[in-house]
Parts: C-alpha cells; structure tokens; sequence
C-alpha cells in the first residue's frame, strides 16, 4: 500500500502541474483543454476513487489473504505508473477554443447600389489576405459608421475566419490609455490603471496576440497614431489580422497605411428612396405635393444620410404644400449663407433644429452638446438638469415633469437629431449633430463646452464672458481654480464641473457674481469644503456634490428656497447642513452619508414635496426620525433607506404597515459598503442585508410584505429563510410573507443549510432569479420542515414536485456541500427557465430538473432555455430522472473552467 500511495502522489502532483499550465494557458488566449487531457483526467480521478477503496477494504479486514491484496494493489500500481507516463507525454494540453461572438449592434438598413457595392469591397478585402489594413473615409454624416456597423454584424453571424471582432469608438481628443482599456474591455479582460501607456501596450499586445487572428473595427478616427504605441500587433498576411479605420480624413488613412476605401454620397434616386422611407409613404398621398417639390427639397441634401434622415424626420406629418415651400426656401437660404464643405453640412443639419421650432425643446436639444463628444447621457439626469433649467415648467407634478421629459427625448429621437442607445437608458448625440448645436451656442445662446478633452489648466478669466448662458469643464484633470477668480457671469445657469477627480478646492469668491446659477455639479471631486458663497445662490435649483470623498463641510442652505435636488450622497460629512428645514421646494434628496450619526428629527415633515429620498440614519438615529421618514412614504416615488441597527429597520418597517413607497430599498448594514455595491436594482422593492444579525431572539427581522426582492450578504445567524419569518405553532405562517418576491440571492452566508421549506413554496410562484454563491453549508434548496410533510412525500410523488413557474435564472456557485435541489428526491418544474449556471459544487449528482414532454413522451428543453453554463466534468457526471434529457439539454451547454 506504501508503494500505491507513493505512486498516487506522483501522479497527483503531476495532475496539479496539468491542470495549472492548462488554466494559465487558457487565461493567456482563445484556448480550451483538448479532450485527449480531459479524459485523461478524469481516468486520475477515477484511479484516486480506485484506490481509496482498495484502501478503505483493506482497513475493514475484508483482504484476509496477502497475496490478493498484494495482486490488487500491484495492478493498481501499474496503472498509476501508466497515466504518470501519459501525463508527462502531452505535447499540447489545450485547442483552439471556437471564435469568440460578440453582441450585434444596433443599426439602420442600408441604401443604394453605390453603399452595397462597398460592403461587398470591405467584405472581400477582409476574407481575402492582400488588405490587412482598411481605411474607411467619407465626409462626415455619409455613413461610414452604418456601413461597418453592418459588416461588423456580418461577421459576428457569417464568419469563423476570425476568432475575436472588436469594435471601439475613438473619437476625438485622441487618448491613448482609454483606447488601450476599450480595446482589453472588448477582449473580456482589464489593464492595470497605474501603469504607464508602455508597459500597458506590451500588455495588451499578448492579450491581441493570444487571440491570433482578429479584426480591430476603430471608428471615428481623428488622428494617426503608431499601432505599437497602443500595443496593438500589426495585421499581416502572416498573422491574419486585420484593422478597420473609419475617418473623414483621407490622410489618416495614409498615415496609417491602409488600403483607401471613399464612401461617395447616394445617387439622386437613392437619395429620394430613403427620404420617402423616413417621411412616410403617406406623404406620397397629399394631392398638392408633387415629386417635383420633393425632389428639390432632397437634392438640398446632397446625398448625405445623415441630412436626409435628419431632415425627412422634421417633415414627417407635414400636409401642407406651403409649408414644404417655405421649408425649400429655408434650406436654400441657409445654405447660400455657409461656406466650406463643413459649413454646408452643418447648415443642413441647422434646418433641423430651426425646425423644431419650440424654443424650450431647442433648449433641451442644446443643453445635450454640454456633455462630451459620443457621450452615452443617462436620460433621467438629463431631465433632472432640465426641470432645474425651468425648460419643463408648463406642470407642476414631478411625474408629469418626468413625462414631459421623455416626450421631448422621444422627439428628438424621432427627428434624427438625438439617438437612443444602452436599451433605451441613454442617448447619444452623432458628433456631426453635436458639431452644429455647438455652433449655435458659440453664438447666442452662448455656451463654453470643453467636456472630456483632458484639460489640466482652468480657463482664464477672459474666457468668461459676461452672457455666458452654460459652461461644460465636465471629465478632465484640472486640478485647481486659480484662488483669485470671480467670473462676472450673472446669467450663468449651469455650471458643469462634475468627474475632475484632482480638483481639491474651490475659492471662496467664485460664485460671487453668479447669482443666476440653476444647476452646479461637482460631483466626483476632491473638493473639501464648499465655499460660503453658495449660501447666497438663491436661484440654485440644483447642488450635485454626489462621491466628493474629501468634502465635511457644506455651508448653510438656508437661503437656498429655489433647491430641487440636493445630493450629498457619499460625501464625508458628519452633519446635515444648517438651514435644511427651509427648502420645502426639494423633490430629490440624496443623503446617504457615512460618518452621519442621526438625521435631526423634525426636518422631514417640513419637505412636503419630496419625491426620491436617500437617506442614512445613523448609528444615534432617533425612533421619531424613522418614524417621519416612513410617514412619508405613501408620497415617495422612491426610497433608499440605509439602517445601522435591526431595531431602526423594524421600526420603520412596522410604520409603514410592512408596505413601502413606490419603490424601496432598505439596506441594513453593520458597516459602509463601497458605492460600487449600491448598484441600481431592476425591481421596485428590495431589501437587501450585509454582514448584520437579523435573527434576535428579542426582536427578529421583519420584512415588508411586497418585499420582491431579498439579498443577504455574510448574514451568518440564518440556516433558512424560514428562520425570519413568524411562526404558528411551529410552522411557518406564508400568510405574512411576500407573495411578490421575483429575487432571491444569498451570497456567503455561512450557515444556511437550506433556502425554504416546502410549507414556503406558494408565496414564491412570482420567483424569477435564485442565486447562492459561496454558502459553505448549503446541501439543498428546498427542505421539509415537518414529519407529516414527510410521511406524505414517502407515498405521493406528487406532492414531491417544487414548481416554480417564472423561474427565469438558476444560478449556484462554490457550495461545497450542496447535494441536491430538493430532498426526498424532489424534482424542479420551472418552464420558464432561460439561464443555468453551476459551478464548483463537487457533491452535486442530481440537477433535479423536470423536463416538459412532447406528444410522444420524449423529454423537451423548456421553451424559453437561452444557455447552461457549467463545467464538462460536473455536467457528464450528473445524473438524470428522465431518460435522454442530457441529450435533450447538450445544445445549449457552455463549458468552462476544467
């Protein structure tokens, strides 16, 4: 037996140095193990289970005879011996993994036989080895970004030529280190942010390198630069890589040494098609307009898509032929009065604004170039800055304001001159439609827009000039105003400083002479004390401060009658400022605070018109502050409650009738959590539990009973979720428990053994996630909480069925004891399921999945199932109740990990 275990350790230790060159290896690059290694093993495992119970006999006294034991064990032997010597024999331990496929993006249909013609052109060069580097130019608002948009979709479907398709917008200014972190975010991986623009290069070049052969789609370039400043390889017939520019410059193109390809302008008729596809077909119906006029109003186009679906946008709707007269004559005029290529679309691109016509949605168009060039703006803050701007003043009621708000956005999708992007939370201004609104506002009204360009100087005095309406310093390095400078800007309404993360201080004297300021961000700097002169900004309507770490005084804000929004969430402040109670005008409070020890009592009844509070309630909260802040909550559109202590959670719960505001979430935490943390939740009413005690025998948990959904993080005195819910005679009572919950997620939580009992099961028809994560003790899901319960399911199979019917997501990882679903056997009918993730749960045997039935009575994969992620060696072990689900389900495994 001494020589079987020396031999074992030999090849474990063997196994060890397989399986960590194998996962470096795979880090590395577009790798996975090959089956060959796999198998292999698996035959170790098996040989270790072998042994063990050669082992585990012999200590029973089972092998009286030496000479069998010593024929078992010495086979055994040879067999280890066997794999050791494979093992070592391996040239190779991992394959080429299958191409990488990115998410398609979003893009428009195509037009003209001249626009095919260069996707098929682009197309051939990239299938074919003699263009490894494209140049894509046209003037801008030509199309160049819809054509590659398409190609880069083409790609993503048709072709297993490459094995990654990176796509990453550069725009202008040129910054080295964010096209570096773009392009390693597109390849799943980070750079580190301390390293200098070199040693990130060489980084990033393995990381291309790895995935051998790619296509790198940079769009919206603005200057050449050296490929191997970035770190990315040059594309060769060699390597099979290839680089796709998109630029207006045919120089960069040049520069950069990639073969020219000029997107022209579409032909007349072309041009005519896609007017008549955006204006609407009806338009063809109005009987005095004829094809004439129509053609003469295109033609002002120039052939440009960009023009010409901006403008058929504005025209949508319109009957009248004088009116398409009139809009003919602007055009010409407009044009007539520009000189230069540029000048000539922009002008174009002017029609459209001109034609909105309404002076408040020019307004809200404009106010978008204040953000950086090819900025995704979140919609809701955009509205924000615009009710605090006044441009939405014809309501009164913050939801109809909110409404109101979308409506404008909806428009200004709908002419072209905005789009909408990230599932529809943002939009996005094109940079040749920035390009003209900021023309507009270098006039009147005049803005100062030096958003995103890296500047680390302030500007001068000079460059204040007394009309300046709105002034954009947003996302740059300054890191100081100079400590004399007081702007002479009375009609200044908003001031953007927002994300200059070096900025430590303001002088006291700044906003002296800016007693028409509105709107004033300063989020996300490291400003430590706001100067006294905002106390006397009587028309600020907004005061940003969110993530200004250094910040522990904020001035009295007594004066401030005008204010909104306040937000101060995440700033270091240990009081609430002085003079609260005044601004009954707040509809946005944001104070989560952690240094705060108590909210004074008495401040929350006087703000009467609050419609989204954050607050913390500190370590010292008093019981009549909880009290006001849930008396309020019928009112609130949301609320994000932040409680130190169980007492202070329950008092509020119990306040509100264990009902909450519209939407809620209640946090009890023993500690601060990171902001990073707070991320924004999809559903309405949430409790979630960090690191804290909920299960007092004094006093436990009380949840709200519309409570959808439920995290619990490092809570360590629950074994069940039945643990916090009330109890009749033993058993729990359903009757007090959410009927609503869609989330459920437990994540280090070391003493759950179990999720809920059976008895729980119809409060949680609505369950649409179930995620545990690293709950050590976990062995089952779903337990039975009572002998009856159980005699029962011992003679009735089908009371042995947990259905869950919009279950949506399963997600179990690193739960080393977890065994099975359910106990007793117990199956899971879930029809609804798309997601299945389980990883690192080694005593795992039973997935416990009830498969749907075809007519034939042949098991089928549930209609709406999108992908099963999970290791190959955990999935060919499982076993499975109905025969050929495995087969049933295969198709939509996702192997990781080994």
């Amino acid at each position: 037996m001494r020589n079987l275990e020396r031999a074992l350790q030999e090849l474990n230790s063997k196994k060890e140095d397989i399986k960590a060159t194998m996962k470096a290896e795979c880090e590395l690059g577009n790798k996975q193990p090959s089956n060959e290694v796999n198998d292999w093993l698996k035959n170790v495992e098996r040989i270790n289970n072998e042994a063990q119970s050669i082992e585990k006999e012999v200590k029973k006294g089972k092998y009286f005879s030496r000479a069998c034991l010593g024929k078992d064990a010495e086979e055994k032997i040879q067999e280890v011996k066997e794999y050791h010597r494979k093992g070592c024999s391996f040239t190779s331990l991992v394959i080429d993994a299958p191409p990488t496929r990115g998410l398609m993006l979003p893009t428009t249909t195509l037009v003209g036989e001249k626009t095919e013609k260069i996707v098929e052109i682009i197309w051939e060069d990239l299938m074919g080895d003699k263009a490894p580097k494209i140049g894509v130019w046209g003037m801008g608002g030509i199309g160049k970004t819809t054509i590659m948009k398409v190609i880069y979709n083409k790609l993503q479907k048709e072709s297993n030529k490459f094995n990654v398709v990176i796509w990453v917008t550069v725009s202008q200014p040129l910054d080295l280190n964010k096209l570096q972190n773009d392009i390693a975010i597109e390849l799943n991986q980070n750079l580190p942010a301390n390293e200098n623009t070199e040693r990130r290069a060489r980084m990033l070049l393995r990381m291309l390198e790895a995935k051998k052969r790619f296509v790198l789609i940079l769009d919206d370039m603005w200057e050449a630069f050296g490929l191997e400043e970035i770190g990315i390889p040059e594309p060769s017939e060699e390597n099979g890589c290839k680089l796709v520019v998109t630029t207006r410059s045919v120089g960069i193109c040049r520069s950069m040494g990639c073969k020219e390809v000029r997107v022209q302008p579409l032909s007349n008729e072309e041009a005519l098609n896609l007017f008549l596809d955006k204006v609407g077909s009806r338009t063809l119906q109005i009987p005095t307009l004829n094809k004439k006029m129509m053609n003469s109003v295109v033609e002002e186009c120039a052939g440009l898509p960009l023009a010409i679906v901006t403008i058929a946008g504005c025209m949508r709707g319109v009957d009248e032929i004088h009116e398409w007269r009139n809009v003919l004559n602007e055009l010409r005029g407009r044009l007539r009065s520009r000189n230069g290529v540029n000048a000539d679309v922009l002008g174009r691109l002017e029609f459209s604004y001109h034609r909105l016509k309404d002076e408040k949605l020019q307004q809200c168009f404009l106010y978008c170039a204040l953000y950086p060039e090819d900025f995704a703006i979140p919609k809701d803050e955009l509205i924000d800055h615009w009710i605090a701007e006044g441009f939405i003043e014809e309501v009164k009621d913050v939801q109809a304001k909110y409404d109101r708000g979308h409506t404008i956005l909806n428009r200004l999708v709908n002419c072209c001159l905005l789009e909408s992007v990230k599932d529809g939370s943002c939009v996005k201004m094109h940079d040749l439609i920035r390009d003209m609104a900021l023309r507009i506002t270098s006039k009147s009204p005049l803005f100062t827009v030096k958003a995103g360009l890296r500047l680390l100087k302030f500007p001068g005095e000079q460059e204040w000039e007394e009309n300046l309406s709105r002034v954009s310093l947003m996302r740059n390095d300054i890191e100081e105003i100079p400590s004399n400078m007081s702007p002479h800007c009375e009609i200044l309404s908003t001031l953007l400083l927002q994300h200059n993360l070096y900025l430590q201080r303001i002088p006291e004297c700044f906003f002296v002479h800016m007693h028409g300021l509105k709107v004033l961000n300063l989020s996300h700097t490291s400003i430590e004390v706001l100067p006294n002169s905002v106390s006397d900004l009587t028309n600020l309507r907004s005061l940003l401060l969110q993530d200004c770490l250094s910040l522990t005084r904020v001035p009295s804000v007594a004066k401030l009658l005008a204010l909104q929004y306040l937000d101060l969430e995440g700033t270091w402040i240990e009081e609430v400022p002085k003079g609260m109670e005044m601004l009954e005008n707040l509809s946005h409070l944001y104070l989560y605070l952690p240094p705060l020890k108590k909210f004074p009592a008495g401040i929350l009844p006087r703000l009467r018109n609050l419609y989204k509070l954050k607050l913390s309630f500190g370590n010292e909260a008093l019981r009549e502050t909880v009290e006001e802040a849930a008396s309020l909550s019928d009112g609130l559109d949301s609320f994000e409650g932040y409680f130190s202590k169980l007492k202070d959670f329950n008092i509020y719960v119990k306040s509100t009738d264990g009902r909450g505001s519209k939407n809620y979430c209640l946090l009890l935490l023993a500690y601060h959590v990171p902001p990073f943390v707070m991320a924004d939740l999809e559903v309405g009413k949430s409790v979630r539990l960090f690191a804290c005690k909920i299960c007092e025998r004094e006093e436990p948990i009380v949840l709200p009973e519309d409570v959808q959904y439920l995290e619990m993080f490092a809570v360590n005195d629950v074994a069940s979720l039945n643990d916090v819910l009330p109890r009749e005679q033993g058993l729990v009572n359903i009757g007090q428990f959410s009927h609503d919950l869609k989330v459920l997620w437990f994540d280090y939580c070391g003493n759950l053994k179990n999720l809920f009992s059976l008895r729980l099961l119809p409060a949680l028809q609505n369950l649409e996630v179930l995620q545990v994560y690293k709950c050590f003790l976990i062995e089952e899901i779903v337990a039975v909480e009572d002998e009856e319960t159980e005699k029962e399911l011992a003679t009735n199979t089908i009371i042995n069925t947990v259905t869950l019917p919009r279950l949506k997501k399963l997600y179990f990882s690193k739960l080393p004891e977890f065994k099975s679903f359910c106990s007793n056997n117990g199956v899971l009918v879930c029809n609804s399921l798309q997601e299945i993730e389980v990883y690192n749960c080694p005593k795992l045997k039973r997935l416990s999945l009830s498969l749907p039935l075809l007519d034939n009575g042949q098991p089928s994969s549930p209609a709406a199932l999108k992908v099963i992620k999970t290791e190959k060696e955990l999935w060919e072990s499982l076993e499975w109740d109905q025969a050929n689900a495995k087969d049933v389900l295969n198709p939509y495994c996702k192997f990781v990990g080994f």
